[in-house]
């Protein structure tokens, strides 16, 4: 029987909204992440990861509360040099944000390698900037590196990763590193024999965990080390004894591994966080983030136990703020369809909102705010669409598709928002979107537009003040090429587009559209810039009311080019103008500088305008 059957009185459905404090409890998993890895630093959860498919950025985001992530900013990429970035670790070393992280490298023939960025500034969500390929090999020269990581022990810093494509090693392997972005030294082997090698410290014991059993299998499993230093230094294999299976699946848990670990928001608790499978097939790589209150045994051993499912709930961690001030399903007021259905399991109050299943089906509230501003507004949903080529071993739609719905706010169109499949309708993660609000009443309004497809189911709404502010240009899209017929309008985190033979948005054809982007441009230095316009067809680019590029014609995939000077600190106006006429569509803004390498213009350096 599907658990959504029965249907609240519309009187209720259309009930005045109220606001909840924050939900006290929550469920795993959290969002679609892959080695997810957090770190805490001052009053904040900083979350770094890449992607699924063929990644070739790195993100962070910024968080008060540690079950939901915040905004992606995407702080690197380099596309055009490296692919299938994977597992990014955000470490504070000596005073300073490092990235690191193992890719495919054009400099070494698109072998793994290791990876280090540095942060551009002391705010990680600022960029950063590629420092170089680490030394991960021997006297045979360098070799391929995954899963890259790093611990200071005993005053000295030390890197540990696993061992690629090499039949003469076949554990996880270490050196000392001369500096966060150096290591000369020559590798050595461990006795761990595992992937993804991550580090808990725990008063004076440093235990190492790493994943067994293939990244892609239901037997995926979380295993540790512990460090004993009477039996000699850190590199030697001997010292490290195995503690057993921290983690490992269930009935309704799969593949639970790679783990980071923190502490609750008041420091009182102990909290891993980890990724399991979203699909029990296989071969079926999509995962998503969770976390765990764990505690440690009398001999120092962690003691996770077992992963919760999404029918367990988990009290907030000590201290945490959680999502915010909370609007229950039937608080919303729903027309055009929707309806609350009362009978659906694993939801947090009386029902959950479904129906969008034709166009003008919307679900509403009125939240106030005290003051104008950039807040966060999460919802729990679930999207439990079964669609076999997406879920099963070696799927052949991969990623999986998205259930969509226009995001209002005060009824103008933001964006359309993506909900990402869940296991089943009775599985809810969440989704978070930064919204420009008034002081005042605003009205949330999640309607089923034209090119939405409804596969959404709603249990709650919660709000807060952003972590981080909207970044990104405000992107106006016309029909036709002249810059005249808007049709939507959305805030797009950078210029870097190639739809190929389709559009940006069903509300767009094919052919014969145009796009204008506009807001603000920030450099980190006091340089000449020089901006690159990759295009299918015309581009022009005009920064602080100048003319840098102005190629309004049909040529496609070329690349003019304009330089200009600009000042570190001071924003200056941007507007970015394309338009496309037949085939092909795609568009891309980079700058450089001296100091700076050629890069898409990041979205750390853009704003869009006040709203």
């Amino acid at each position: 029987m599907n658990s959504f059957c029965r249907i609240a009185p519309a009187a209720l459905a259309f009930a005045l909204p109220l606001f909840a404090e924050s939900e006290p409890h929550f469920t795993n998993p959290l969002y679609q992440a892959e080695d997810p890895w957090v770190i805490r630093h001052g009053e904040d959860y900083y979350v770094c990861t890449s992607g699924p498919l063929n990644p070739t950025a790195v993100y962070v985001s910024k968080s008060k509360t540690l079950i939901e992530r915040g905004e992606k900013v995407k702080v690197w990429e380099d596309a055009d040099h490296f692919g299938r970035v994977f597992a990014p670790e955000l470490h504070f070393i000596q005073g300073k944000w490092y990235i690191y992280f193992c890719a495919d490298a054009e400099e070494y023939d698109w072998k793994h390698m290791a990876v280090v960025l540095e942060a551009n500034t002391d705010d990680p969500l600022e960029g950063f900037s590629y420092k170089g390929i680490l030394f991960t090999g021997d006297e045979n020269g360098n070799a391929q590196a995954n899963d890259f990581t790093t611990v200071t022990w005993d005053g000295k810093l030390y890197a540990f990763w696993g061992s690629l494509g090499d039949p003469k090693i076949r554990n996880s392997v270490m050196a000392p590193m001369d500096s966060p972005t150096q290591i000369t030294a020559f590798r050595k082997e461990t006795n761990h024999h595992a992937e993804g090698p991550r580090f808990l410290i725990h008063g004076n014991d440093l235990i190492l965990t790493g994943a067994e059993g293939g990244f892609a299998s239901k037997n995926y499993c979380l295993t540790a080390l512990q460090y004993d230093p009477q039996l000699g230094p850190l590199d030697n294999r001997d010292a490290w004894k195995p503690i057993g299976t921290l983690l490992q699946s269930t009935d309704d848990v799969w593949g639970p591994s790679r783990a980071s670990f923190t502490v609750s928001a008041d420091g009182s608790e102990n909290w891993i966080m980890y990724h399991s499978k979203i699909f029990p097939a296989d071969d079926n790589g999509i995962r998503a983030a969770n976390v765990k209150k764990f505690t440690y045994d009398a001999d120092g051993h962690p003691t996770i136990g077992k992963p919760p499912g999404p029918a367990d709930f988990q009290a907030l961690p000590s201290g945490d703020p959680g999502l915010g001030k909370t609007i229950p399903a039937e608080n919303w007021k729903l027309s055009g369809g929707a309806k609350l259905l009362t009978q659906a399991k694993n939801i947090t109050a009386k029902g959950a909102i479904r129906g969008f299943d034709e166009e003008g089906a919307s679900a509403a509230f009125q939240v106030e705010v005290p003051e104008d501003g950039v807040y966060r507004i999460v919802f729990r949903h679930a999207n439990g669409v079964k669609i076999d080529a997406e879920q099963k071993s070696h799927p052949t739609a991969y990623p999986p598709g998205k259930g969509t719905l226009t995001l209002r706010v005060n009824g103008e169109r933001i964006r359309r928002a993506e909900f990402h499949r869940t296991t089943s309708w009775d599985v809810w993660m969440l989704h978070g979107e930064n919204v420009p609000l008034k002081a005042g009443q605003n009205q949330i309004e999640l309607r089923r537009e034209a090119g939405d497809n409804g596969e959404v189911a709603l249990d709650f709404a919660a709000i807060r003040k952003a972590e981080a502010g909207l970044r990104g240009l405000l992107g106006t899209y016309y029909t036709g090429r002249d810059l005249k017929n808007e049709t939507l309008r959305r805030i797009d985190p950078e210029i870097a587009f190639n739809w190929g033979e389709g559009s940006p948005d069903p509300l767009i054809d094919n052919d014969q559209f145009s796009v204008r982007w506009e807001g603000f441009i920030e450099p980190l230095f006091s340089e000449d810039y020089t901006f690159y316009a990759k295009s299918d067809n015309g581009r022009r680019l005009r920064v602080d009311g100048k003319w840098v590029i102005d190629e309004w014609n049909d040529a496609y995939d070329q690349t003019p080019s304009g330089t200009i000077r600009l000042e570190a600190g001071k924003r200056v106006p941007i507007v970015y103008e394309y338009y496309e006429d037949r085939g092909g569509a795609n568009t891309r803004l980079e700058w450089s500088s001296p100091s700076q390498i050629r890069e898409i213009v990041p979205s750390a350096r853009l704003s869009p305008p006040k709203p």
